[in-house]
């Protein structure tokens, strides 16, 4: 039932919704999924720093990735809500993003993800809920 990197490597590929971003899987297991959004100057806003919206596109992606690699590809869920607190600027650099499911329900679905540095430099943090579909 779980999907496979290949398989979510696919979906992430086709997925025009997410496709101004640039984002790449980096990496997935069953506790958790890191993705790559490579610093493009489309993301930049005014003082040089990644923009906002970048931020919360890359981790809503990343979180829809460990649920799909729960749920499996067949099955879907919607964000119903992202929270997201800014910490630290991204400054054209790649931002990665790493999510986890904090508890998978029937459903509803509760995750978190952090916007990092290779390093490990956390720029924001962000609680996700879903909503099966």
């Amino acid at each position: 039932m779980s999907a496979s990197k290949a398989a979510l490597q696919k979906l992430l590929a086709r997925s025009r919704f997410v496709g101004g971003y640039g984002l790449k899987l980096v990496a997935v297991t069953d506790a958790a999924c890191t993705i790559a959004m490579p610093f493009r100057r489309a993301l930049e806003r005014p003082g040089g720093t990644v923009n906002g919206p970048a931020f919360m596109a890359a981790a809503d992606c990343a979180v829809w990735l460990i649920i799909k690699r729960h749920i499996g590809m067949e099955h879907d869920a919607v964000t119903s809500e992202l929270n997201t607190a800014f910490l630290n600027a991204a400054r054209r650099e790649t931002v990665y993003c790493t999510a986890r499911i904090l508890k998978l329900g029937r459903r509803i679905i509760y995750g978190v993800a952090e916007c990092h540095d290779r390093r490990g430099k956390i720029f924001t943090h962000h609680s996700v809920t879903y909503v099966r579909i």
